[in-house]
This record gives structure tokens, sequence and C-alpha cells, in this order.
């Protein structure tokens, strides 16, 4: 049985049901772990806002790490403990590319998700009565000139995400948009794009926060089960993919699990911690 001294878990997908909850016996493992000595991490591309209440609420978390490893931030202080972020000027030209295409898109800032009025009413009816209503409600604000908005907010814009209309076009914006900025992007789904400063990264952040709190590589977990979790559980000690994951994260990893159906997160961590 290994040492593990730091949990970093996706959320959607991973450690979240299909209709975006926690299951018992999930809370039951994470908190036992917690209890054991494991710091939790949830490690997710949702920004802070995103984070499910029930999520927060599991004892035992000290960080969360957001907008696919561009932020990390104490919950119960608000403090950032690190923050790599998306030049401004850079984010305005890039965000302009959804906005003249008619695209849903959201810049997240500070945490939560913008988008001028008109298209965050789309993004809100395109989200309705589906299993992301509520985040995407929670997380989400209007901002009447986002070109501004992103020039002149406290921060700088931590990730841009948008959905496409086809594979066609994923493909040939991905590319467009890495040859014209220095920017990193992940393709999560068939339709999303979401663009970030190249050092966010889950991987690099989880081992960033290890490093801060002296644990050893060997000491993380981590779970995944998709495309942006596969640096971390790369970086891990051991990563567990999703029996619902992707083929390149079960490639990734060092074990796979029991789907998010099937409460696969806590079947591993009672296993692996013997719980």
């Amino acid at each position: 049985m290994a040492d593990y001294r730091l949990i970093a878990f996706d959320l959607d997908g991973t450690i979240l049901t299909n209709d975006k909850h926690l299951t018992s016996r999930t809370v039951t493992a994470l908190q036992r772990a917690a209890d054991a000595g494991a710091v939790l991490v949830p490690v997710t591309g949702r920004p802070f806002s995103g984070i499910p209440e029930e999520v927060l609420a599991v004892r035992g978390i000290r960080c969360a790490i957001t907008s696919n490893g561009a932020v990390t931030t104490d919950p119960e202080t608000g403090k950032v403990l690190r923050n790599v972020c998306v030049d401004r000027e850079t984010a305005a030209q890039i965000v302009r590319l959804p906005m003249e295409r008619g695209l849903i898109h959201s810049v997240f800032i500070g945490g939560l998700g913008y988008s001028e009025p008109p298209f965050s009413a789309i993004e809100r009816r395109f989200f309705k009565s589906t299993e992301h209503e509520v985040y995407i409600r929670k997380s989400r604000r209007t901002a009447d000139d986002l070109l501004d908005w992103i020039r002149t907010a406290p921060v700088e814009p931590e990730n841009i995400w948008m959905i496409v209309r086809s594979a066609e076009e994923q493909e040939e914006l991905d590319a467009f948009i890495r040859k014209s900025w220095p920017v990193k992007t992940i393709l999560t789904g068939k339709s999303d794009i979401e663009i970030g400063n190249p050092e966010a990264d889950k991987g690099l952040a989880v081992t960033a926060l290890a490093e801060q709190l002296g644990i050893a590589q060997e000491q993380v977990l981590a779970f995944g089960d998709n495309s942006n979790d596969l640096s971390m559980l790369r970086a891990a000690g051991t990563g567990v993919a999703m029996a619902n994951g992707t083929a390149e994260a079960k490639a990734a990893a060092d074990l796979v699990t029991e789907s998010n159906e099937a409460d696969g997160v806590a079947r591993a961590i009672e296993r692996l911690l013997n719980l």
C-alpha cells in the first residue's frame, strides 16, 4: 500500500456522476483518505466558481486547481497560490474568432466566465435542461464590452473556451490559433476548444503544489478521464484513468478504475489506501 499524501481528481467524467453529483460512497472515501493524512485537490477545466459546493464541502480539500491548471487557489481564504494566465491583448485577439463566427464562448477571468449579453443568452439556452445548466448559471457573467473587460479587469484571463459547430471547424480553428499565438490549446470534446497559457497545465500545477507542500511525486495519486488530464496522470506517482475515459487517458495512466457512474474514484481509493 502506497503512502499517498496528495489526491488530485478531475471533476467532470471522473469524480462527478453524469448528472454532476458526488455519491455518498465517493464522499466517504475522500474523507477517509483525508483523515489518513491525504490532501484532497480538485483539478478541473472549470473556473473556480464552477466547482460544485458539495465538492468544496468535502473535508480535507486544501486547494483547488482550476482553468486547466492556470490557477491554484486556497478555497478557505481565496488566496491564489499559482497563476499563469493569457496575455490580455492575446486573449482579446483570440476571442474575436468565436465572436465573429457567432460561436458560444466564455473568457475565464478571476474564477468566472464572461461573454457579451447576446452570447450569454445563447449559452444559457444551449445548456438549459441539461446536466450542465447549474454549472453554467453559477459560473457565468455578462460583460457589455468583453474586449474592454479583458483589457481592464483586475486580473488577466485564465482561459478562453468555445464550442464549434463541426469537427472540421474545430481542426481549422485549433490549427490557426496554435499557429498565430503563443498559447496552448486543448480539445476536450468533439466540439470544444480551450485556450490557455502554455504553463497552464494540470500536471505542472499538481507538481508545483506537491513541491510547495513537501510531498514527493510517488505520494501523489491522480484521477482523470480526458485529454486535459494526461499530463496530471503522467506526473503523479500513480495515475488512474476512468473506465469511461478516453483511450489516451487510459494509455497515460498506471491503472484503470471503474467508471464515474460506478464509484470508480471511491473504489480505487478504497483499494489503494486499504480503506
